[in-house]
């Protein structure tokens, strides 16, 4: 168990090394948009966003995402929408990618507007619709995946 938390690790680190060092460029030309239902903010903690839409070359996938949140005052209702850039096959949006707030100060852990990159070259521009809410990452990276949350 400790040797695959450390192989974890590693690979994460791995990640946000190649991305910090300008191997994944700057964003292409659009390829695709990510629309999220909206939500009802519970509580002061928000919630997880878990679930989404992919639009790409005019079909739509159900995405899950592993490591997202939304805060904002309690009882609003927020939108999340995206766009993706530099998938030049659907399977690549599938993976791990890590934040530009990864890199940040750790007293800016999130933000109303978030970019996501992979080692893939893909990248995720994702924001909300109120600058009173905000997107953060869960840890050092956000899972990507085809289907529907459980």
């Amino acid at each position: 168990m400790s040797r695959n938390l450390t192989i974890k690790q590693w690979a994460g680190a791995a990640l946000a090394v190649l991305i910090s060092s300008g191997v994944v460029a700057a964003p292409t030309a659009q390829t695709g948009l990510l629309a999220f239902t909206p939500m009802q903010i519970q509580d002061s903690g928000g919630g997880p966003l878990e679930q989404g839409i992919f639009t790409y070359q005019n079909r739509n996938y159900d995405v899950r995402f592993d490591g997202l949140g939304v805060g904002g005052v309690k009882g609003s209702k927020v939108t999340i929408s995206g766009e993706v850039y530099g998938l030049k096959d659907v399977a690549d949006l599938e993976g791990d990618y890590v934040s530009e707030l990864s890199t940040a100060p750790t007293t800016e852990v999130s933000s109303d507007d978030l970019w996501l990159y992979s080692d893939r070259g893909v990248s995720l521009h994702l924001r909300t619709d109120s600058s009173a809410a905000t997107i953060a990452t869960g840890g050092d990276k956000v899972r990507v995946q085809f289907g529907s949350a459980d």
